[in-house]
């Protein structure tokens, strides 16, 4: 059997939601898209969250250094270096780093994406996801960053086949309760 889309969404689906004033679920996992040409960030209210943003204004849009000013200075450098490789090269990225809540506390978070060029070859949007990571949880082992970017190659190369036995050992080793999730 091989892991298809719908299984990845399924497995986000399942994180643990939370439930907001409306009793309408909320699942941890955010989303957003940042508009590169107008430096506008789209986030959800899981984002806006997990970096103590205003989800109103998230929603309309803010510049990315909103978000990168949330970021843990120590882990701002690297972030931004991953950023930039993945806009130059469309290589999806995934990264974790301490994000600010509103509270002042950092706690750390899991992001994937994507940079995506218009017709003309320019950058133009950069979408994906963040999650925030379970405290008790370590951010990373050697054996999920060689299996995620075995992944991530696999894909490069066109290779799904290949991409999708990865992403099943992915689930056998119940990368869910590790504090990651899997790319794209």
């Amino acid at each position: 059997m091989h892991a298809s889309l719908d299984d990845v969404v399924t497995t986000i689906a399942d994180l643990d939601c939370l439930t907001d004033k409306d009793e309408y679920p909320v699942c941890e996992t955010g989303f957003f898209t940042w508009d590169i040409v107008a430096n506008l960030l789209y986030s959800d209210g899981a984002v806006a969250e997990m970096f103590g943003l205003d989800a109103t204004e998230t929603a309309s849009g803010l510049p990315v250094e909103a978000y990168i000013s949330r970021i843990h200075p120590e882990d701002q450098p690297a972030a931004a270096k991953i950023i930039h490789h993945t806009i130059l090269t469309q290589e999806p990225e995934h990264q974790s780093y301490r994000a600010r809540r509103a509270n002042g506390a950092f706690h750390q978070v899991m992001a994937f994406g994507r940079c995506f060029r218009d017709k003309n070859g320019i950058p133009s949007l950069y979408a994906g996801i963040i999650l925030p990571l379970p405290e008790e949880a370590p951010t990373a082992t050697p054996l999920l960053d060689h299996c995620l970017a075995a992944y991530d190659i696999a894909l490069s190369e066109g290779n799904t086949a290949v991409a999708d036995h990865i992403l099943e050992a992915l689930m056998d080793m119940n990368w869910k309760n590790t504090g990651c999730s899997r790319p794209n």
